[in-house]
C-alpha cells in the first residue's frame, strides 16, 4: 500500500516472521553491523530488541557467540 507522509510516498508491506527467521535476521545483521544499509538501521535494532525481550541473558549470550 502507498501512502503519502510529509511530501513522501511510503510503501506498506505486512508480513510476519516466525521465529527462526528473525533468529537468522538478527544474527546476520549482528556479523554485518558494521556494513547495514542506511535506512535499515531501526529494522535491525528492532529484530535485535525481539530476541533479547524473547530469551534469557543466558541464552542471549548463547546466541550471539
Amino acid at each position: 500500500m502507498k501512502e503519502s507522509m510529509n511530501g513522501c510516498e511510503k510503501l506498506t508491506l505486512t508480513y510476519t516472521f516466525n521465529p527462526r527467521e528473525i533468529k537468522i535476521l538478527a544474527r546476520y545483521f549482528r556479523a554485518h553491523q558494521d556494513a547495514i544499509p542506511q535506512g535499515l538501521e531501526d529494522f535491525a535494532n528492532t529484530l535485535e530488541r525481539t530476541v533479547y525481550n524473547t530469551m534469557t541473558i543466558h541464552e542471549t549470550e548463547l546466541f550471539y557467540s
